[in-house]
């Protein structure tokens, strides 16, 4: 497990975070009132199945909600050269020095976010020439040196060929240099190993954890494998529904998970069916509610073995917390340890 030395002032601090889509069936609210903070030279990883809103939150982040969704309350504040600005309703073009240059994003499917007629090299260069001041050559320099330093072979022929001549670990490494390339103070990986082979996610997961070691960059690490999480986070909140259900270090939220959803997910992971010969892969019931149809209560509490009627269904719990430094959102989260 990496460890960082702790930092006082958190890099990147969202508080009570709401963004919604706006349809013609209605409001839609995909994120809903998320708290999340990031220190400088950590790995934060956000959990969570598909639909509870994970990318959404990284794209409020960045300001790239697609109408009709849109922030509709909170704050997303980012410490930039010692002081924190607030990037919810900063005008575009101050949030475009911000994205790249200060800000690093890794897509899920790079062969959709590569531009398929340019050249690696010139992509890369372009991300340097947007937020630097220096000339093509200096930029292609830099961008010869960002393939090295993620370990592609051949760099010198590899910079003038095109995104489909690139195998998809290859095409992963080129997004992590276009990120970095700036060297921003924080990468957001958006399930940056989902396309991969599992020998080309461990390399992917291990080039982030040195880069991280060796360049100081705080990392938003979005996915829904804990094994992942359990690799390369030092701390970790696990979404579901819109809203983090639990918080914790790494170390703590594996030996000592107090969400009766996050103990679900944690005895759904193939190794724990390992232990048993012929063991049955333990499931969770059901599925994460669509956000137009949230239950009332607690969002969880349809699929939930601990239901307690009838505080649990008609009463939305708080993130409390627990231990220190262990926030979870359960009614029950206190009685709970013994029986996890």
């Amino acid at each position: 497990m990496p460890t960082s030395p702790p930092s006082d002032e958190p890099l990147l601090s969202i508080d009570r975070l709401v963004t919604a889509f706006h349809t013609q069936a209605g409001r839609v609210p995909a994120v809903d009132g998320v708290s999340l903070s990031v220190a400088k030279g950590r790995t934060l990883g956000l959990v969570g199945e598909s639909g509870c809103g994970k990318s959404v939150t990284a794209m409020s982040i960045l300001g790239l909600v697609a109408s009709p969704g849109r922030i509709e309350s909170g704050s997303i504040r980012l410490a930039t050269d010692g002081e924190p600005v607030e990037l919810v309703g900063m005008p575009e073009r101050r949030l475009r020095q911000i994205r790249g240059g200060k800000v690093g994003m890794i897509f899920q499917e790079p062969m959709t976010s590569l531009n398929p007629v340019f050249t690696i090299g010139d992509q890369v260069a372009e991300a340097v020439r947007l937020h630097r001041r220096v000339s093509r050559a200096e930029a292609r320099a830099r961008a010869l040196e960002m393939l090295r330093l993620v370990r592609i072979g051949d760099p010198e022929q590899r910079i003038d060929e095109y995104p489909h001549q690139l195998s998809g670990g290859m095409r992963q490494r080129v997004m992590i240099a276009m990120a970095l390339a700036c060297e921003p103070s924080l990468v957001i990986a958006d399930e940056p190993t989902t396309a991969l082979d599992v020998t080309i996610q461990a390399q992917i997961l291990e080039l982030l954890s040195d880069l991280r070691q060796r360049l100081g960059t705080a990392i938003l690490l979005i996915t829904h494998d804990l094994g992942v999480v359990a690799e390369t986070c030092d701390d970790v909140a696990v979404m579901y529904a819109g809203k983090i259900v639990e918080q914790a270090s790494a170390d703590e939220l594996f030996a000592n998970p107090l969400h009766p959803y996050t103990i679900g997910l944690l005895a759904a992971r193939p190794e724990s069916a390992r232990s048993g010969a012929g063991q049955r892969l333990t499931t969770i019931p059901g599925a994460v509610p669509p956000p137009q149809h949230f239950p009332s209560g607690c969002r969880f509490h349809p699929r939930c073995s601990y239901l307690k009627e009838p505080r649990c269904s008609a009463e939305m719990p708080e993130l409390r917390e627990i231990t220190p430094g262990h926030f979870v959102r359960c009614h029950e989260a206190g009685q709970l340890e013994a029986s996890c």
